[in-house]
């Protein structure tokens, strides 16, 4: 579970920093505030399926569960921290950063 925990952490820091960079519509300043987010939304997704699910998910489920923890945690980190970025923004990173934990630990496993 600690290596699931470390490679969401690094694939949603990688993906905020260059949504950054691709979109007008999404900017994240400087790289730690990405790394912050990395480390929220893999923390929640670690509570999430520990605490609520208690067994091995699906592929699908770590999307989604991913979808929404991304959905909540930028929200809630564009209120206090250097992140700017419209409601499409928003669902385009939250939709990247669920397809990509979607698809990198089914293939970890």
């Amino acid at each position: 579970m600690f290596w699931r925990f470390m490679i969401r952490m690094v694939t949603v820091c990688l993906v905020v920093l260059s949504l950054g960079y691709l979109l007008p519509i999404f900017s994240v300043l400087p790289v730690s505030t990405a790394a912050l987010a990395g480390v929220i939304i893999a923390g929640l997704g670690y509570v999430v399926e520990t605490l609520i699910l208690k067994k091995e998910a699906l592929p699908f489920t770590h999307g989604l569960i991913s979808f929404f923890l991304s959905l909540g945690g930028l929200t809630f980190m564009k209120m206090g921290l250097q992140m700017d970025f419209s409601w499409l923004g928003l669902m385009l990173a939250a939709l990247i950063i669920g397809l990509v934990d979607l698809i990198i630990p089914s293939t970890l496993k």
